[in-house]
């Protein structure tokens, strides 16, 4: 999977773009409606970017020069031009700027494709380390998005050894945060957000709050007002940075489908649809898989989290997954006591409650994103002959 970065300054030419990268792989896409000096010269623009695609009418000799400068600082990102009129001198105008390719718009599909593959293919081939961008949406208030992000985020952490950042783009409440610690955060989004000219690893580490041993959080504004200072180019920087940081950056985007939410979701690696059996969720869910499908998001990236699972609800499992047209992915039963406990306290479920139906389901959930990477299980005959015992042969499992 390859990070792109697609511009232009046209709204339908970067939903066209989109989707037909979306047609022929699964990557993720950055969309930036800008003409090409302006994005060009936005400093967060290129990085962890493998391709960058241009989209304009007509490219000015001040465009060029930026190309030549991004071409020449950031050597392993490939670029690909299109436009109406491809002229000759152009062509060569872009080849000393170190462009790889230009295209007439509308470009070709076959021919697009091509090139696609052709760029791309270093970026898969060198394996980047970058963490992985996930989103958990809500289909329709009470879904319990909120609460399975966070857990989610802390097996991640304490089980599987992953460094994890939660990131939580809420409008108003703004809980995440509560679910986990009752510490008071030094910093929310909204304030990162003001000083992202000058965000780095160290600024970040600073604002973060800190609930355990590689596990991070980033509190909402908790304040609509506030919350509207989050822009787009913002959220792009701090992905930027975070994801140089940490393994997996987890964004509660609650139902808020805004230019701010996009930006992630363009470039969420996975996107968990969090919904309960019920009527009215299926019918907001349907509303929110539309939106997804017209945002050219391939359904390989998408979750379905069945949560709070009743087997005596009036509608059954696989008519959900006719509705979806998707398999459901993840279920998670219902488990009034530890839920409420958990998120009354302030503490994961994992911990409170380790042995918890809700924490083993949230247990299985991250071994399917991190097969590779078992967690190491105490086991009651380890806890009986201590750590450093060996287990008598015919007690092994």
């Amino acid at each position: 999977m390859a990070k792109i970065a697609v511009v232009s300054a046209d709204d339908s030419h970067l939903h066209y773009v989109a989707g037909l990268i979306a047609q022929n792989a699964n990557h993720v896409v950055q969309r930036t409606p800008a003409v090409p000096a302006q994005a060009l010269a936005q400093p967060g623009l290129m990085l962890g970017t493998d391709l960058l695609i241009v989209e304009a009418p007509d490219f000015s000799t001040e465009d060029i020069a930026q190309l030549r400068r991004i071409t020449t600082e950031h050597p392993d990102t490939l670029c690909m031009l299109l436009t109406e009129h491809p002229s000759a001198d152009l062509l060569m105008r872009a080849m000393r700027a170190g462009v790889q390719c230009v295209l007439p718009w509308p470009p070709d599909a076959q021919e697009f494709r091509d090139e696609l593959q052709r760029c791309t293919s270093h970026a898969l081939s060198n394996g980047r380390a970058e963490g992985q961008v996930l989103s958990f949406v809500s289909c329709k208030g009470g879904s319990g998005a909120t609460f399975t992000a966070a857990n989610f985020g802390y097996v991640l952490a304490t089980r599987h050894k992953k460094r994890v950042l939660l990131v939580d783009l809420s409008q108003q409440y703004g809980d995440a945060a509560f679910m986990m610690t009752d510490q008071t955060p030094p910093a929310t989004l909204a304030d990162i957000c003001r000083q992202v000219d000058r965000l780095d690893a160290a600024l970040l580490d600073a604002c973060v709050t800190h609930v355990c041993p590689g596990f991070d959080v980033v509190p909402a504004a908790g304040d609509p007002v506030k919350a509207g200072e989050v822009r787009a180019a913002h959220l792009e920087r701090i992905m930027a940075v975070s994801r140089q940081q940490y393994d997996a950056v987890i964004f509660d985007v609650g139902q808020d489908i805004n230019p701010a939410s996009i930006v992630v979701l363009d470039q969420s690696h996975l996107i968990y649809a969090v919904l309960r059996r019920s009527l009215a969720h299926l019918r907001a869910g349907r509303r929110l898989f539309e939106i997804l499908h017209s945002l050219g998001y391939h359904t390989d990236r998408v979750r379905l989290v069945l949560n709070g699972d009743d087997r005596h609800a009036a509608i059954a499992p696989r008519t959900m997954e006719d509705a979806f047209g998707m398999r459901v992915a993840h279920v998670l039963p219902i488990d009034p006591g530890p839920v409420r406990d958990a998120s009354d306290q302030g503490q994961p479920v994992a911990q409170l409650a380790p042995n918890s139906a809700i924490a083993r389901a949230l247990a299985d959930m991250a071994r399917q994103l991190y097969p590779d990477a078992q967690p190491r299980r105490d086991n009651l005959l380890r806890k009986l002959f201590g750590q450093g015992s060996q287990v008598p042969a015919t007690a092994r499992a």
